[in-house]
């Protein structure tokens, strides 16, 4: 919510370059989290549109839907513009277009795996439970949430030594 928004952002930011820096990439907490630094900014996005009639298998009632919507396992950081071109598509959708994003986004879609061995080799390293997901339901949210508690622990532990 309006609240919050600018700590979820920076914990995404975080967790993302966090990622990618581990994965050997080039770069930083301020590409994402600094508007000034890029031409679209980045924003915070649902992975779920609000679309409740969507869930209605697995959601008897509107509040607790928005609650899991809200969770930080069904946030994500896009560019502006590409978070207006996706807003309301459904996951199915909008996997195929994470593949040109951020690694963190990409981790959702079963091709990151594949002949990526610094990534792969990086999270099994630090013992991060990454998954793709073929569909995106309140499981995948809670499992999403587990791996980004993994990450925020790891960051912020006070014994933290990378390896």
């Amino acid at each position: 919510h309006g609240q919050n928004r600018k700590f979820v952002k920076y914990l995404l930011a975080r967790i993302t370059a966090f990622i990618e820096q581990a994965a050997g990439m080039q770069t930083d907490f301020a590409f994402y989290h600094e508007h000034h630094k890029n031409k679209k900014p980045f924003e915070v996005e649902h992975i779920w549109a609000d679309k409740f009639e969507r869930h209605k298998d697995e959601f008897d009632d509107k509040n607790e839907f928005l609650a899991y919507r809200n969770r930080l396992g069904d946030l994500v950081l896009l560019p502006n513009g590409t978070n207006q071109s996706l807003s309301a598509k459904p996951y199915e959708e909008k996997r195929e277009h994470y593949l040109k994003e951020n690694l963190l986004l990409k981790s959702l879609h079963p091709k990151t795996y594949e002949n990526n061995p610094n990534f792969t080799k990086a999270i099994e390293r630090l013992g991060f439970e990454f998954r793709a997901h073929d569909e995106f339901k309140k499981a995948d949210i809670s499992q999403r949430q587990k791996l980004m508690y993994q990450i925020i622990k790891y960051i912020w532990s006070s014994d933290m030594v990378v390896k």
